[in-house]
């Protein structure tokens, strides 16, 4: 049986995108924005929201305008081969650096506070066979997953808010442009970096059944930025903005501080659920897209790379990694490599698109 194969609603792919890239823009991402802008990291958000929401338009239009194929098999009948092939690599390389950078963050997180004792080779396994299943039985698992999921993790994101209110000072945002314009504008720039990290959508946009709607896209990309602003806003009328930007994980530091009368308190254990929601699902669609990229039609090949993926991960894992290492990499080449090329993409494929459809205009007239 061929189980890469199979549409999904969708719901069920925005589920997946909501928990892969919110952990990206929710969690992963803060630190470095509050690094850059500091104090106006919320401004930020706001001014990166509707740059956001217009490439958000010309993106599922984009996608749209391929009518269910897959954007590989495209991309092949429009560019060649070695083009195509090339752009495979490519794709292939940033979705080995998400899969890894994920489980990564996830392992020091988990060993450095609910599971100390435990030595990180076993955590990892666990993690890494739960994403190898789910990768290896395709997108379709991966969806249900993220649908059942999400629920939770979306009440627990509004609970923590919400129940932490009689500690945020929001006098704390302000003033804003303290230190000039350009904190402000840098910090749009990886708020944007963040939020493109939907682009993935591209490479499984063919499995889904229906096509966004234009109401549909504003509210899905509305929603993205609420994911990036609320935890900001959070970390700096909670903590203040000196405080907010020595924390590594500032969204579930928020966790830390909430309590319900006395008899309920020290509730951070939610935030596991929520942490690991978003990771495993984000690390078996990466791991899942990376072989689907090279489009095997057999089940021993793609699982003959999953396990040389999975093994290749594992032995990084082991590597000796500190936190400044991956907010410099992550700052300082991750994210402006993937707003390059998330635009570059972006905009030779619509070009590409009118193009043809305008020579097919033409030799239909």
């Amino acid at each position: 049986m061929d189980t890469q194969r199979g549409n999904i609603s969708l719901w069920l792919a925005i589920a997946s995108i909501i928990l892969s890239t919110g952990l990206m823009s929710h969690v992963m991402a803060i630190p470095v924005i509050l690094n850059v802008a500091g104090r106006d990291s919320w401004v930020s958000v706001l001014i990166a929201a509707p740059f956001f929401l217009a490439w958000c338009f010309i993106f599922f239009n984009m996608v749209n305008q391929l009518k269910h194929e897959s954007v590989i098999d495209w991309l092949y009948r429009h560019w060649g081969k070695y083009i195509t092939f090339g752009l495979k690599l490519i794709l292939a390389a940033i979705l080995f650096f998400n899969a890894l950078y994920t489980i990564i963050d996830t392992m020091m997180w988990t060993v450095s506070t609910y599971l100390q004792q435990t030595p990180i080779l076993v955590v990892s396994l666990c993690m890494l066979l739960l994403c190898f299943a789910m990768a290896y039985y395709g997108l379709q698992s991966i969806a249900i997953v993220s649908a059942v999921l999400l629920p939770v993790v979306i009440f627990l994101g509004y609970f923590v808010s919400t129940s932490n209110m009689k500690y945020k000072e929001i006098s704390l945002l302000f003033p804003i442009f303290d230190n000039g314009y350009w904190p402000a504008l840098s910090g749009a720039f990886y708020v944007l970096s963040a939020l493109f990290d939907i682009w993935v959508f591209l490479l499984f946009a063919h499995h889904v059944k229906s096509k966004f709607t234009k109401l549909q896209i504003v509210i899905f990309a509305a929603f993205f930025i609420m994911i990036v602003l609320g935890p900001i806003t959070g970390a700096i009328t909670e903590f203040g903005p000196t405080e907010a930007l020595k924390q590594r994980h500032t969204t579930f530091d928020q966790w830390k501080i909430l309590s319900l009368g006395q008899l309920m308190q020290h509730v951070d254990f939610l935030s596991i659920y929520q942490w690991l929601s978003g990771s495993i699902t984000r690390t078996a669609l990466c791991m899942y897209l990376m072989v689907d990229v090279f489009q095997f039609k057999k089940n021993k090949p793609r699982l003959v790379l999953l396990s040389i993926l999975s093994v290749i991960i594992l032995g990084m894992l082991l590597l000796k990694w500190r936190e400044d290492i991956k907010i410099y990499i992550l700052q300082n080449i991750y994210f402006p490599a993937l707003i390059v090329f998330v635009l570059v993409l972006t905009i030779a494929i619509s070009l590409t698109q009118l193009i043809v459809n305008r020579k097919e205009s033409i030799s239909n007239e």
